[in-house]
């Protein structure tokens, strides 16, 4: 499987009649190291990520279905550039539109300096544990079932976007954790680069869906 083949084969078995939503990670990223944590917004992604972007784009080329895609992207670097190379790579600019920073994906992060300390004590993997089973402060991060009420709700409410429409937010796996955490009650240990959840929605129903090598996921969500 390529990266983002998960999340395009779940965007081909959408249903034509509703809105599709994908919310992904970002595409292959440049190296964290010597960068510090308040400027890690601004690091992109690589070579290798833009041709991973570029042919997730080319391949959306490939679903009929898709009447229109629009693109988000959270604030950091790396995240825009995963969504303008996906959008040169869908090469229908009449079809395609960047929408920037929109709908609104927040940070779960309430104060780095709290998270830069936690992570040292307990490593970033079993930070993620204990911040899924509610066991990191508020004042470190968010509540992950809240982040999870209000990621949805921004996304789901997000107007303009209308039946046979695609949109993908380009986010990170620090946003994606909380969401398959309460969505499926399963902690994943990794998100794959371009993987994520799709969601497929009317005016009162979201089905939602993940998968990757190791699981296959889906629920129902109403949406109020």
């Amino acid at each position: 499987m390529k990266p983002g083949d998960y999340v395009l084969n779940l965007i081909k078995d959408a249903p034509k009649n509703r809105r599709t939503i994908a919310l992904i990670r970002h595409s292959k990223r440049e190296s964290f190291n010597g960068i510090p944590d308040e400027l890690r917004d601004s690091v992109g992604i690589t070579e290798e990520g833009i041709v991973m972007a570029r042919e997730f784009g080319e391949a959306m080329n490939q679903i009929p279905s898709v009447k229109r895609l629009l693109l988000g992207h959270t604030i950091a670097k790396r995240a825009e550039m995963t969504a303008q190379s996906i959008f040169d790579g869908y090469c229908s600019e009449s079809q395609a539109r960047i929408l920037g920073c929109e709908p609104t994906i927040t940070s779960p992060v309430v104060n780095l300096d709290n998270l830069v300390k936690v992570r040292n004590t307990f490593g970033w993997s079993n930070l993620i544990i204990k911040w899924l089973d509610e066991k990191i402060p508020g004042n470190t991060l968010r509540n992950p079932y809240e982040y999870t009420d209000e990621t949805l709700r921004n996304v789901l409410h997000y107007p303009g976007l209308g039946r046979g429409e695609l949109l993908i937010i380009v986010a990170h796996d620090i946003t994606l954790f909380p969401l398959i955490y309460s969505l499926f009650g399963e902690n994943v240990k990794s998100i794959e680069f371009l993987n994520g959840i799709v969601i497929s929605a009317d005016t009162n129903i979201a089905e939602i869906s993940f998968v990757d090598a190791k699981n296959t996921f889906k629920t129902e969500r109403r949406i109020s």
